[in-house]
């Protein structure tokens, strides 16, 4: 006799799906689809930028640490290259977010974040309310 295999009693059960009520709700959520695939777009190109910038800036200060002593400029351009990291990490992590299905929630909160503040800090994790 074959037993019968049962799955394990702490199997994850499948969460129900939303339905959409109204075609207002399947247009809201259409644009915010829209709306995020145009902020992940711009993510990107920044974390681009952002990396580009960073591998310009670590070439400038290698070149000029074997031709130069230390002065205020390798200072600035290391501030540079760590301002632009720490924005490389959120640009990241944004992106995260987006593939997890959580781009736009507060992580404080979990209020949905205003489209407006999106729109200006794109890779913003929490809303206006909780900064």
């Amino acid at each position: 006799m074959v037993p019968l295999l049962s799955p394990p009693p702490t199997a994850a059960r499948r969460q129900p799906r939303r339905r959409v009520s109204t075609w207002r709700d399947l247009g809201a959520m259409r644009v915010y689809s829209e709306s995020e695939r145009r902020r992940q777009s711009q993510l990107i190109e920044e974390g681009d930028r952002l990396k580009d910038l960073l591998g310009s800036l670590r070439s400038a200060a290698t070149d000029r640490a074997e031709y130069e002593a230390h002065d205020v400029t390798d200072d600035e351009a290391a501030l540079q290259a760590d301002a632009a990291e720490t924005r490389l990490v959120a640009v990241e992590a944004a992106l995260d977010r987006i593939e997890a299905g959580e781009y736009g929630l507060c992580r404080a909160c979990g209020s949905a974040i205003a489209e407006e503040r999106l729109d200006a800090v794109s890779a913003t994790d929490m809303c206006r309310a909780c900064v």
